[in-house]
């Protein structure tokens, strides 16, 4: 991927904010999300440096890192069995933590600059937003719930000021804005209690749905995150696996080299009774898990095939 992404950094150098949708992001930067979703976590980190080279001052490779270096400490840290996948740390730390947290402030420095420009203040303040989002989530995951919520408070100010200065970003920022609206309403009464003294804004729980469907549809930048947030909430905090299924399947299908969409469409697939697909997804994540990062491959290979063999023997 290195080399690809060098040429395409050279080919594309000075075209970073064009014509079109201000989330239009230049094919290079596109490989490399595409390489993120796909779970190729160690190699989009070594492409970073030509990235930030080919594209200085721009927020979106320190965001790349810190995506990156998220699902590696997820694959380290995160709660993954083979029936099961969710946001909570079986550990409260990661050897990639350095590597996060330095790329969300250098995401964040860059989007301060870029906010100080007229013509490109509402899409600095949005990928602001996806940084302070990117942080909620580690802190979530760590049941860190004072410093979650003021990332997300941070996040939904950000996000809001983008909408606000720019309404072709609205798609997009109701990603992070259905998640903030989301659990607000429905976390345990101890965080909403911190809510109160960090005076954050209350949520809505529909809404918070709403938006994540619309992002899954509209959004240019950020759908298949906002799927996969969706996803997630329909699996495991509101139990519709049969609604979570499809949105599953779709990104395994889309991103058939990353194990935990597959993983997660057999796992939901299973508790609807679905054997078959089931243990087709299951086959699915067992040989993707095989071709992601070693710290991936560790969690994921064991759970999927876990889960194959169960299948397998009903």
């Amino acid at each position: 991927m290195l080399p690809r992404l060098i040429g395409l950094c050279l080919a594309f150098a000075g075209s970073v904010f064009g014509a079109g949708h201000p989330l239009d992001i230049p094919p290079p930067l596109q490989v490399a999300l595409e390489e993120v979703r796909n779970g190729h976590y160690r190699q989009t980190l070594e492409a970073i440096p030509s990235l930030e080279a080919g594209f200085p001052g721009h927020p979106f490779p320190p965001l790349l890192a810190a995506e990156a270096a998220w699902g590696l400490i997820f694959c380290q840290t995160g709660h993954i069995n083979s029936r099961e996948i969710w946001n909570a740390a079986d550990t409260k730390s990661s050897r990639f933590d350095d590597r996060f947290f330095q790329a969300v402030e250098q995401a964040m420095a860059a989007s301060g600059a870029l906010r100080r420009r007229p013509e490109t203040a509402a899409l600095a303040a949005f990928y602001d937003g996806l940084a302070h989002a990117v942080r909620t989530r580690l802190y979530l995951l760590r049941e860190q719930a004072m410093k979650a919520g003021a990332e997300g408070k941070q996040m939904r100010a950000s996000l809001r000021e983008a909408v606000a200065k720019d309404p072709s970003l609205a798609a997009d920022a109701d990603a992070g804005l259905g998640v903030y609206n989301y659990y607000a309403d429905v976390l345990s009464p101890l965080i909403k209690l911190f809510r109160f003294f960090l005076l954050l804004p209350g949520g809505d729980r529909e809404k918070g749905l709403e938006q994540l469907r619309v992002a899954s549809d509209q959004a240019v930048l950020v759908a298949p995150e906002a799927r996969y947030e969706l996803a997630k909430i329909l699996a495991l905090r509101e139990n519709r696996p049969a609604d979570a299924l499809p949105l599953f399947r779709s990104l395994s299908g889309q991103y058939p080299d990353n194990a935990i969409y597959s993983l997660s469409a057999a796992i939901q697939a299973e508790r609807i009774g679905k054997k078959n697909i089931a243990r087709d997804y299951a086959q699915r994540a067992v040989l993707a898990s095989r071709q992601m990062d070693d710290v991936c491959r560790a969690r994921l290979e064991g759970a999927s095939a876990q889960a194959l063999g169960r299948l397998q023997g009903n």
